[in-house]
């Protein structure tokens, strides 16, 4: 199925100001939710608003919450969200880091008490749009052991990085940096597959590649498990705790003395969240070194692949022309998840006029 951009836009919009944003709030969210379905990462666009809307309906997060700064410096910030809506504070937070990258050559924005930002590329693509280097991460619901493990303890700590490039596409790196993103167990189980590797942990400990071992609920975009997601090993549990170090406890959100009930499930949930912009020209001009950037491109992508790959592939490669594609011909979305939408914005009262347009085939 193919869902026309601007009927999913008005949707998000629609949803958004029946929760109680403003025009420009309303604006910023559905941007930041349509920006995850152009780059092809649903989990974060249309197949997160049924639990943004538990959010929302356990008052876990609102829209209008003030936006304190409690502590500032020329290339630094802290601030509270005051539970607002995480793509309302992670825009503001990350245009604060772009306002000091240019100043003085680097800012950084650390955030607690805001809530599920949905995609972590968005902020870093913000300051890369403006020529900028943009670093983004999350904390957020426990579903991930420690290495060695089998309870959740951290969230999958997605993390993202976007980086200018001159004629070719950006670097965008966005992942999580759980071995799997907890949307992709999640369809996985959906869909009866088996993951990649042993990414999951059931409730006896043995780690497993079934995630309906561990999934109760493969229809819930944040289900309840029995068991745990995992890290992509030691090397991977390095980059859980890189994220939790810098977004958790450096934002002050986690202290690991207690648990915040944060989910219609009582599941705890600490968001805390930094955002970085770094300025190429206070390092170099940002034409040499968005031809140096095109030539490292080239040069990988020219080389010789291996046996099972047709080519070298880096992060955020395609991307325009993919969104191209949506943009002309719709964007590609599951049924289910198409129909979880309709069925929550009628529910909120999204006009009919809006939710009943057809659809692009």
């Amino acid at each position: 199925m193919r869902v026309r951009v601007e009927l999913l836009k008005s949707i998000y919009s629609e949803y958004a100001k029946l929760r109680g944003a403003n025009p420009h709030e309303a604006e910023i969210f559905a941007s930041c939710l349509l920006e995850a379905d152009l780059r092809g990462h649903l989990t974060q666009g249309i197949g997160l608003v049924p639990y943004l809307e538990e959010l929302f309906s356990e008052h876990v997060m609102r829209f209008g919450e003030p936006f304190d700064i409690l502590r500032e410096s020329p290339a630094t910030a802290l601030v509270d969200g005051r539970r607002g809506v995480g793509q309302v504070i992670g825009t503001q937070a990350m245009d604060i880091a772009i306002a000091k990258a240019k100043a003085v050559g680097i800012g950084l924005v650390t955030v607690r008490g805001s809530s599920d930002y949905g995609m972590a590329s968005n902020y870093a693509i913000q300051a890369m749009k403006q020529g900028l280097i943009g670093i983004s991460m999350s904390t957020g619901p426990l579903l991930v052991a420690p290495w060695g493990g089998k309870e959740a303890r951290f969230c999958t700590n997605p993390i993202a990085l976007a980086v200018p490039a001159g004629k070719r596409d950006s670097i965008v790196i966005d992942m999580a940096t759980s071995a799997q993103s907890m949307g992709a167990v999640v369809l996985a189980a959906r869909d009866g597959k088996r993951l990649s590797g042993k990414h999951v942990v059931d409730s006896d400990g043995h780690y497993t590649d079934d995630p309906s071992n561990v999934i109760l609920n493969a229809m819930h975009r944040e289900s309840r498990m029995a068991g745990a997601l995992l890290p992509e090993g030691p090397k991977g549990f390095g980059m859980v705790l890189l994220v939790e170090l810098l977004a958790g406890l450096l934002s002050g959100e986690r202290t690991w003395e207690a648990e915040r009930a944060a989910t219609t499930d009582d599941r705890p949930a600490y968001y805390g969240q930094t955002f970085i912009a770094i300025s190429i020209e206070h390092f170099n001009s940002l034409e040499n070194f968005a031809e140096m950037a095109d030539r490292m491109v080239d040069t990988l992508t020219n080389s010789a692949p291996a046996q099972g790959f047709e080519a070298v592939r880096l992060p955020g490669a395609g991307a325009t022309a993919k969104e191209v594609d949506y943009l002309e011909h719709g964007i590609p979305v599951r049924d289910e998840e198409w129909e979880m939408l309709i069925s929550m914005a009628k529910k909120v009262g999204v006009p009919d006029h809006i939710v009943n347009c057809h659809l692009q085939s």
